[in-house]
């Protein structure tokens, strides 16, 4: 007994191990059997802040003065200053002509405000106020309905009661007969014509006593448009018959006057009815489908397009500023005047030199600046300087003080005189010496970005790969705004803010 209970435990022992054994084998072979998935180098897309950096090499220079002139010519409208007058940095020096584009630069501000406030109201989604001024809406536009329905009647009624029914005797009757002659066909058209009117108004009739204010009133609306389509259709007969009346001993030019004239103004009042109801119809359609997109709320799209929208204003804004700053003549140093040509009231040439400033500062930086990058550089960037004499690790401050708007060729490539000012009185600085230049063209902060290698190009358009949870890659256009110096590109849209997008894709 105590042997084959031993026995049987060693069996049971025996089993699992290989049962182990037989699993791990099998994991083993569907593991290294198994092709290895391609690993995928992402990035996520998070906010941060931009640099665009253009690098410049010049040379260091004794700072004597600037020459100032307007970008776009017009009429001069103040001087602010005289020749030895003491300017600092920013001071507006002359103003050309712009009361148009300050009242465009107001509009569009209020323009940008609007649009601004609309988005927010999109992103908010709908308030219980819009929600019952749509309601409300609604309601009037059915009562509206509901009121041309019932006046359709009333013109019908009086078109054929009171304007028709004087060509029969017995009108109402189950046998009208003309109190005229005419040719056989158009008399049995009209008799039997009348004859079906009489059932259709009656049926009208009863219909109209079921209509309630909360009734639908789309299914009366119907009815009322196919009862009107065949009172025109049958007044155009009667349009015919009596405008082809002539008079005789039986029948007098005025009834034959009076006949056509009430044939006349029934046609006008039953065309008048038809457009109303069609009319009351398409307002009361129009409230319902406001009424389900204010409770619905903004649909991402919609949101995206008033994105898109507020963008669009600001840049008109931006576009209009930078208009308008051309109209104002700056000093872009600190120092003397020394030359001030300008007069109110004169025209002034674009790039015509005007005004010159002495600067405080000893020394300035010249270097040239390559066409492709003109576009990027206004005066008054802000820029980082190191002079080989003293290596990286003394940084000098400065700005941009001028551009010269005619090129300069050097060696065969066309470049455009850059001139920068230290920022403070650097003692260190010799003329001569050469200057590594960074020029901060444009900066933006806390804007979603990724790096610009995971971006390609097809066709004019920019798209991205992203890799979803569930390890599927999805290819989506974006737009993309400013390319920073470091690699890393602004998006502009087509992206969210945690994504991750596919920069290359490598085998294991």
């Amino acid at each position: 007994m105590l042997m084959s209970k031993g026995k049987f435990l060693f069996q049971k022992k025996f089993i699992k191990y290989y049962a182990a054994l037989a699993a791990v084998l099998v994991g083993s072979w569907f593991y290294f059997r198994s092709p290895k998935a391609p690993n995928l180098e992402t990035a996520t897309v998070a906010r941060g802040d931009i640099l665009q950096e253009v690098m410049l090499t010049g040379k260091v220079e004794p700072s004597d003065k600037v020459d100032l002139g307007f970008d776009k010519g017009g009429r001069v409208t103040k001087v602010n200053t005289s020749i030895g007058s003491r300017v600092s940095a920013g001071k507006i020096l002359v103003e050309l002509y712009n009361a148009d584009i300050a009242s465009q630069l107001k509009e569009a501000e209020a323009d940008l405000k609007r649009e601004n406030a609309q988005l927010d109201k999109l992103r908010k989604g709908p308030k219980e106020e819009d929600i019952k001024v749509s309601e409300a809406k609604v309601d009037d536009a059915t009562q509206n309905l509901i009121d041309k329905i019932e006046d359709s009647f009333t013109k019908a009624d009086d078109a054929i009661g009171n304007k028709i029914d004087i060509i029969f005797s017995n009108p109402r009757s189950s046998s009208p007969q003309l109190i005229f002659t005419t040719s056989p066909q158009l008399e049995s058209d009209l008799e039997s014509g009348r004859i079906l009117l009489e059932s259709r108004f009656k049926s009208w009739v009863f219909s109209l006593s079921l209509l309630k204010d909360d009734s639908n009133p789309y299914p009366f609306a119907g009815e009322t448009s196919e009862n009107l389509k065949n009172i025109k259709s049958y007044l155009d007969v009667v349009a015919l018959t009596v405008n082809g009346l002539e008079a005789h001993s039986g029948l007098t030019q005025t009834s034959i006057d009076t006949y056509k004239s009430n044939v006349s103004t029934a046609r006008t009042n039953i065309n008048t009815a038809i457009n109303n109801v069609s009319s009351a119809v398409s307002d009361l359609k129009i409230s319902e489908r406001e009424l389900s997109s204010v409770r619905a709320g903004s649909t991402e799209e919609e949101i995206k397009v008033q994105e898109a929208n507020v963008e669009k204003a600001e840049a008109n804004l931006n576009n209009l500023r930078s208009q308008f700053s051309k109209t104002r003549l700056s000093s872009p140093i600190s120092g003397v005047v020394s030359r001030q040509d300008a007069k109110v009231g004169e025209i002034v040439s674009a790039s015509n030199s005007i005004v010159s400033v002495i600067s405080d500062a000893k020394y300035k930086i010249e270097a040239n600046l390559p066409e492709a990058d003109l576009d990027k550089v206004k005066i008054g960037n802000s820029a980082s300087i190191t002079l080989d004499a003293f290596g990286e690790g003394l940084i000098f401050k400065a700005k941009v003080i001028s551009i010269d708007p005619a090129e300069t060729v050097v060696e065969g490539v066309s470049t455009y005189k850059v001139t920068l000012e230290f920022l403070e009185a650097e003692e260190k600085a010799k003329s001569g010496l050469t200057a590594n230049i960074n020029i901060i063209a444009n900066e933006k902060r806390n804007i979603l970005t990724i790096p610009q290698r995971a971006i390609t190009t097809r066709e004019g358009y920019k798209f991205v790969r992203i890799l979803n949870p569930d390890g599927r890659v999805d290819e989506i256009k974006i737009e993309v705004g400013l390319l920073g110096s470091d690699g890393r590109a602004e998006i502009a849209s087509g992206l969210l803010e945690g994504a991750n997008v596919v920069i290359s894709r490598e085998s294991n």
